[in-house]
């Protein structure tokens, strides 16, 4: 895990210094998992409480979803958000892993009282309020794989209580879809967008859409350069020569990025690139699973917060978002720190 950590800055590193020449505000991305080492090896070392992970996480979420509710029935803001990077689509998905992690936290104490139970409840519906009113699509297509991922947490996990909680949610949400117009607005530009751009080549709204565009422009840029990419910080000059000649079309040009950390990793660095980033993901869910049996509260934490940023990153460029970078590797070295710890620590304890 703590190789992956090193590898995807140092490619990076040599890619800057080889092909594009050096990019700080490019490079501040990578750097984050070489920053956080030492907190890793801290930790590690001299462990850190749980219990404060868990009531900060359940704060978080309290404060986000109470926040975006004030903006919105108080202020009326059609969108809220807050944050350091200001953009609404993270506060919406930073709240909501906010409440999804509270409820994991909370499992070592609602498996054994049940009002304990309530307490969880109330983080994670603040933290889905969170997002539901800032109208962070991006953040809802995790929901149906958080709850498949979360029936670990119960005594006996099966796939019939898996499908049973997705198909839970579907209803739930449905709900909210038909008496919630906001989320009707929201929701319903989707299927337009998806299919005015496959079939007729347009762009017909300012999200979904243009996105579509983005994601296009990506894979052109990574067909033509299928081994290495075109190195950071190239996305709008390949992006404004493939608008020139008409491959794509001529929406939002200034964007320089493509909103996707899939299709930002394939532009970038090729065949490389996904394996860069998603090797950092899947060392990271294999940590917390091999030591599932010994903490199964906050190995599923770190399960569901991996998942969850998988699937904001399809639609946003997460780690290089201010705040979900921040959050995501601190957590990340937080949570896989304390498991190395707590097992060190055990093995420590005499027979």
């Amino acid at each position: 895990m703590m190789i992956t950590w090193v590898i995807y800055p140092a490619f990076t590193a040599l890619d800057f210094w080889f092909r594009t020449g050096w990019i700080w505000t490019e490079f501040q991305e990578p750097s984050r998992f070489l920053l956080v080492l030492p907190i890793f090896l801290m930790v590690r070392r001299y462990g850190v409480s749980e219990v404060a992970i868990r009531w900060g996480v359940f704060l978080g979420a309290v404060v986000a979803g109470g926040y975006g509710l004030y903006q919105k029935q108080v202020l009326g803001i059609y969108r809220p958000g807050g944050g350091t990077s200001g953009l609404i689509a993270t506060f919406g998905n930073i709240s909501l892993i906010l409440g999804v992690m509270s409820v994991a936290l909370f499992q070592p104490l609602w498996r054994k009282q049940k009002r304990w139970g309530v307490v969880a409840l109330v983080a994670l519906v603040l933290g889905v309020i969170g997002s539901l009113v800032s109208g962070t699509k991006g953040g809802w297509i995790s929901m149906p794989v958080l709850c498949w991922v979360a029936v670990d947490l119960l005594e006996r996990p099966t796939y019939s209580k898996r499908f049973a909680m997705v198909g839970g949610f579907v209803v739930l949400a449905s709900l909210v879809w038909f008496f919630v117009p906001f989320i009707q607005d929201r929701a319903n530009v989707m299927a337009p967008a998806v299919y005015g751009y496959f079939v007729n080549g347009e762009v017909i709204d300012g999200s979904a859409g243009i996105r579509l565009a983005l994601w296009h422009s990506a894979t052109l840029i990574f067909l033509d350069n299928p081994l290495f990419g075109t190195g950071p910080g190239t996305f709008y000059s390949e992006k404004r020569a493939l608008i020139n000649v008409g491959l794509i079309p001529n929406v939002s040009p200034g964007l320089l990025g493509p909103h996707s950390q899939l299709f930002n990793s394939l532009f970038e660095s090729g065949i490389f690139g996904p394996f860069l980033v998603y090797s950092i993901y899947g060392s990271f869910i294999w940590y917390c699973r091999s030591h599932f049996n010994k903490n199964k509260a906050l190995a599923t934490t770190g399960i569901l917060m991996a998942v969850g940023f998988m699937d904001f990153g399809l639609v946003e460029v997460i780690w290089d978002i201010n705040n979900a970078g921040v959050f995501f590797t601190i957590m990340m070295a937080l949570i896989a720190g304390k498991l190395s710890y707590d097992c060190a620590d055990a093995k420590r304890q005499p027979q």
